[in-house]
């Protein structure tokens, strides 16, 4: 069976950079980049225990019908009237093809992201095989109420070989998600995404020229000038950066549904909205999609602000869970927690945590992608671990982001392996300056959170 799950290794390594290398400039819709580099050899007499995770859902489709039913309407009014270039017309084909395979399918992870899901599994395992032994509770699998994350866990944890432990499967209650969903329960935090402090920056960027240019090039590209002439002489409701951004959307989504165009039949060519933009269109696209994200989930202007606070309820859970795991009598505990939510709860976690790349604010929108790019942080599948290791008397935790060794703001002398206690006594400092201890009702934080 291992055998087998390094044969699945090597698949998935194979097609996931295959198909994460054709995805330049797609932000959090880009697929799961298979790390490249090997993790650091445990301390001499350290090895791996227990495992805490938390993921983001596999590659999807689109989560409702929108960019694409509103796109194909424009378009198929333009042809009506002989108002589509050449491109236009290919356009509007390859819209259809997409809705064919987006049909029945809004909400549901693609079969890339099945793909990339149990490919961290399987790596998990080959990695961390002293984990996974089949004893106590077994593994503890959470998921939201949203079908992705529960098709995540469930082809993430179909490639963990022959494990013969108990797989608990815990939906957490829709309104009480404290954990995974914390960022739809918080009054204050839902009110801060609507605040200028938000929208003033992101409007700045929707009114500067470069938007107007990309809108007036992909519409260019799209409708005749004749056409263009007319609706703007007729007066005629057609937002050109709107448009622009529905098939911006529908570029990103591509790369998430390869295997499904191959089981139609597509070619590559089939669907490839890319050629209605160019490198600079989809350079400001990803730009200005990205602003928002780094705003409201990323670090933004300041590293603890609502943004990152709101996830204090995910970081309680992970000490808790953890130290918990850690002093339970043998036999006892999970040998791991597996968590699947959503890049809003990732984000803001990995800022919360501290995590270097995830964790530079930035006062300047515009300056904001020195240090921060989503495609890094919260790509498809994305995933923060804390791989515990043991010598018998001392615990060593150490972070990964997206499969990748992180530092964390404490200081060690064994990196990218920290003391567990080091590491409780930083995060429970942290969580005090937030007025916030592990015992308390996270429910109510959020709804009292300011």
């Amino acid at each position: 069976m291992m055998k087998r799950s390094v044969f699945l290794v090597i698949l998935f390594l194979f097609t996931q950079q295959a198909f994460s290398q054709q995805a330049p400039y797609t932000g959090t819709k880009t697929p799961y980049p298979v790390p490249k580099t090997a993790t650091s050899a445990a301390p001499a007499g350290y090895q791996p225990v227990w495992i805490n995770y938390v993921g983001r859902h596999g590659a999807r489709f689109l989560t409702k019908a929108g960019s694409d039913v509103k796109l194909l309407k424009v378009l198929s009014e333009a042809e009506q009237k002989q108002g589509l270039t050449t491109t236009g017309k290919l356009i509007k084909q390859m819209v259809q093809r997409f809705l064919t395979i987006e049909k029945n399918n809004y909400e549901f992870i693609s079969l890339l992201g099945k793909q990339e899901q149990a490919g961290i599994g399987a790596r998990l395992l080959q990695q961390y095989p002293t984990v996974f032994k089949g004893g106590g509770k077994g593994l503890s699998v959470e998921v939201t109420h949203k079908i992705r994350t529960r098709q995540s866990a469930e082809a993430f944890v179909s490639q963990l070989g022959g494990y013969t432990g108990n797989i608990h499967f815990e939906q957490v209650q829709d309104s009480n998600e404290n954990v995974l969903r914390f960022y739809d329960l918080s009054p204050a935090y839902l009110k801060f995404k609507k605040s200028d402090a938000v929208s003033r920056p992101i409007d700045s960027l929707n009114k500067d020229v470069q938007t107007q240019t990309v809108a007036l090039h992909v519409a260019k590209k799209l409708f005749t000038s004749s056409w263009l002439k007319a609706s703007t002489d007729k007066g005629e409701a057609y937002n050109w950066n709107t448009i622009a951004e529905y098939l911006y959307d529908l570029y990103s989504v591509q790369f998430s549904i390869p295997l499904e165009m191959k089981v139609k039949g597509y070619t590559k060519d089939s669907i490839d909205f890319g050629i209605a933009f160019s490198t600079a269109d989809l350079v400001w696209l990803e730009f200005k999609n990205s602003a928002e994200d780094f705003l409201e989930k990323g670090a933004g202007t300041d590293t603890l602000g609502i943004q990152s606070r709101v996830a204090a309820p995910l970081l309680v859970d992970f000490i808790n869970t953890t130290n918990e795991a850690l002093h339970a009598p043998a036999g006892t505990a999970s040998e791991a927690i597996l968590r699947f939510t959503h890049a809003e709860a990732i984000s803001p976690f990995a800022t919360l945590l501290g995590i270097p790349q995830a964790s530079v604010p930035s006062p300047a929108i515009r300056a904001y992608n020195q240090h921060w790019q989503a495609s890094a942080i919260i790509p498809l599948s994305a995933n923060i671990q804390w791989i515990l290791y043991s010598n018998g008397n001392d615990f060593l935790v150490k972070v990964l982001l997206n499969e990748k060794e992180v530092a964390l703001p404490i200081a060690t002398t064994q990196y990218p392996y920290y003391k567990w206690t080091d590491v409780k006594q930083y995060y429970l400092k942290k969580l005090e300056s937030l007025h916030v201890s592990p015992g308390d009702d996270m429910h109510r934080y959020l709804l009292e959170l300011q």
